[in-house]
């Protein structure tokens, strides 16, 4: 198999390993959490290395289990919650958001090793955007120094309007009301925005891809934003 062959079996049994986490939370069973951001990797490597199959076996198996996941969604109750990696509890809205970001972003990572054409839509990445900024606060480092106080306002077009504040070792993110006094407000199209947060883009190809500075009086705190978190 060649490199854009393993890359694209490698992507495929990630998702599968993500589904099998779902029908574990459907069926009323545990798997193996990731305490700190930085265990996830290795979790996810292992979890791979043991589900690595032919790509076609790996699709019948993501066929197989597509009845349990539509089950699994269609009967999430308003209340439900669910915990997922690094002690964060989320909404059943979140949990479904979650699945739309590994099919999206992942369908993507696979097109672009292989050269297939891939649209993601704009609105699916207010969604995916969405579950990057409430599950944000997980993944805060561990190492960041008390004394950081970074308030930095999201403003995405059709989207609803964010604040990220990171202080006394802890990081809030909710939606911005007038009381908020960001120190920079940053507005870029959800699909910038998240894959920025993401790490999966710098802010130079996020510049390109539409992000600017428009407000705030210490733009620099910007990009401290970004280094304060893991990578997810």
């Amino acid at each position: 198999m060649n490199d854009t062959g393993v890359v694209a079996q490698q992507v495929v049994a990630h998702v599968l390993c993500i589904a099998h986490r779902y029908q574990a939370i459907a069926e009323g069973r545990d798997f193996h959490r990731a305490g700190q951001p930085r265990e996830l990797d290795q979790i996810n490597q292992d979890e791979l290395e043991a589900a690595i199959a032919p790509i076609p076996d790996l699709v019948d198996q993501l066929e197989a289990l597509a009845p349990v996941m539509d089950a699994y969604f269609d009967d999430l109750a308003d209340e439900y919650a669910v915990e997922f990696h690094c002690n964060i509890a989320v909404s059943g809205t979140i949990s479904q958001i979650n699945w739309l970001f590994e099919l999206v972003l992942h369908g993507d990572d696979i097109a672009r090793a292989t050269g297939a054409p891939w649209k993601i839509r704009e609105r699916d990445m207010l969604f995916i955007l969405r579950e990057c900024i409430e599950v944000a606060p997980g993944y805060l480092r561990g190492d960041i120094p008390l004394v950081t106080d970074i308030s930095v306002a999201l403003q995405i077009p059709h989207g609803r309007p964010y604040v990220m504040h990171v202080h006394d070792g802890i990081a809030e993110a909710h939606a911005r009301q007038p009381s908020d006094r960001p120190d920079v407000v940053l507005k870029a199209p959800a699909s910038t925005m998240a894959r920025l947060l993401l790490h999966r883009i710098g802010p130079f190809a996020a510049t390109r891809q539409g992000l600017r500075i428009v407000g705030g009086r210490r733009p620099w705190k910007a990009m401290k934003l970004l280094s304060a978190f893991e990578r997810a």
